[in-house]
């Protein structure tokens, strides 16, 4: 305990302990409070997104990456695009079939951890459906994007989030 005292020979004392605990509540709350932005989304050097105003932060989600030259599903190379079109061998009921088989792949993982994760507690309950992000070059058609929603779909992923370049406004 720390004294403090003069010539008279009083003494006083300093109790620190409330001071420790509002310290120890001042730092929990800061650590708790800290965060950084927990989405970080690398852009491939041969890809030029289009700009866009959102409100609405990214999760982590599977991505389906769409540059000049190939498409890669979490980074996975999986099409060498010819002329900016998918080759017709890749193409199967309108869907880009890499993608879709890579996406499948994905959802078994998704849904065996989703699984584990439940305990089989609630075995009855159908597990949410996915969710691509497409990050896409903007000199790409519409037809090479409306095949990767179909592989997605078919894969059971229903939603969809474009990434784009913000734009200031």
């Amino acid at each position: 305990m720390a004294s403090a005292g003069g010539d008279s020979g009083d003494s006083m004392s300093l109790n620190v302990m409330p001071m420790l605990d509002i310290f120890s509540i001042l730092v929990t709350f800061l650590l708790m409070s800290y965060s950084t932005d927990p989405t970080n989304h690398d852009i491939d050097q041969n890809l030029e997104l289009p700009d866009s105003v959102t409100l609405v932060s990214m999760d982590e989600v599977p991505s389906i990456i769409v540059n000049k030259n190939e498409i890669l599903v979490n980074t996975k190379k999986v099409i060498t695009l010819q002329n900016g079109k998918i080759p017709q061998a890749d193409i199967q009921q309108g869907a880009a079939y890499p993608v879709y088989q890579e996406l499948v792949e994905i959802q078994k993982v998704n849904k065996a951890a989703a699984e584990q994760l439940r305990g089989n507690q609630d075995g009855e309950k159908k597990a949410k459906p996915g969710e691509i992000t497409i990050e896409m070059d903007k000199k790409h058609d519409f037809e090479l994007l409306r095949r990767l929603m179909l592989a997605g779909q078919q894969a059971e992923f229903i939603t969809f989030k474009l990434l784009v370049a913000k734009e200031n406004i």
